[in-house]
């Protein structure tokens, strides 16, 4: 106990008991804080997958940000190969389509997105998960 009655007269230059209880109440209370915001920060995390545009899409997270996107065939399960080449050949947006195809179903079509290329395809969907975070509508379907 007289360390602490040192600590208190080092930084005030005397000791009260209710020093020592208030300064124990405010640790609590910022404890009991700082646990609900990490808390809250890191329930969306459990949400990695998603389908959309008729396939499945799995991500992790570092440090809050969405990483390692990809799609996924809904039957099989394999990584969807990416064919975009027809997107370098035209230059209207509403002709530019990705294709996403399944080498382990015998490179059967899952899905075709118009509008862009591989990387407006990761966008779109990126912006679509961002979405669902800030909405809340991802506590409906949390998929791991």
């Amino acid at each position: 106990m007289s360390y602490i009655k040192l600590f208190f007269i080092d930084i005030f230059g005397y000791y009260e008991w209710w020093m020592l209880w208030l300064s124990v109440l405010v640790i609590a209370i910022f404890a009991i804080i700082l646990f609900f915001i990490l808390h809250m920060t890191e329930e969306y995390k459990k949400f990695r997958s998603i389908s959309l545009y008729n396939v499945i899409w799995k991500w992790k997270y570092k440090k809050n940000r969405i990483i390692s996107l990809w799609c996924y065939c809904p039957e099989c399960g394999s990584a969807l190969l990416c064919d975009d080449e027809y997107c370098r050949s035209v230059t209207t947006l509403t002709n530019k389509t990705t294709f996403l195809i399944c080498k382990n179903c015998g490179n059967i079509e899952k899905s075709r997105v118009v509008g862009g290329d591989r990387n407006y395809l990761l966008k779109i969907v990126k912006f679509e998960i961002q979405k669902r975070i800030k909405s809340g509508a991802y506590k409906n379907r949390t998929h791991k």
